[in-house]
């Protein structure tokens, strides 16, 4: 059962063996919540759209920004959480961590035509490596559109 021969008895060694194991099963428990809010890889989200104007026939193209951030589960399984607005990222007082979604924002002035503007967005969903989604992180504005008060859905990394 054991490599190593020794003059203890057989009791002893499992337990100095199981020990071992649970220390060492310990210690990666520990790294794994550490590092479950590290961010491995930032990615640019970037999506271009055509949009027409009544007077002007030419197209212009229109960028929508946002980040993508890789995260890894304690099974080392990646997470990529895709956050559309990076100004709902702020900073944080959590170990580990730097950033995180907010929990409410204000925004300056409303928006000129509040009917656009929806009364719930998602502002970020976390995924899969097969794409499903696992959580989303949603927003709800008041009628002015100048608060929003954010919301976690499923198991979104934040």
């Amino acid at each position: 059962m054991f490599i190593i021969e020794t003059s203890l008895p057989f009791v002893a060694r499992v337990a100095l063996a199981s020990t071992a194991l649970g220390t060492s099963a310990l210690s990666t428990a520990l790294v794994g919540w550490c590092g479950h809010p590290y961010v491995a890889t930032i990615r640019a989200l970037t999506e271009s759209s055509e949009v027409k104007h009544e007077k002007d026939a030419a197209a212009e193209a229109t960028k929508i920004e946002g980040v993508q951030l890789e995260t890894y589960t304690l099974t080392l399984q990646p997470r990529f959480t895709s956050v559309y607005d990076s100004a709902f990222l702020t900073e944080t007082r959590r170990p580990f961590a730097k950033w995180e979604l907010a929990e409410s924002v204000m925004l300056q002035r409303s928006s000129e035509d509040g009917s656009k503007t929806p009364s719930e967005e998602t502002v970020a969903e976390t995924m899969d490596t097969q794409g499903k989604v696992l959580g989303r992180w949603i927003v709800s504005w008041n009628e002015e559109r100048t608060k929003g008060e954010c919301r976690r859905e499923g198991k979104v990394q934040r």
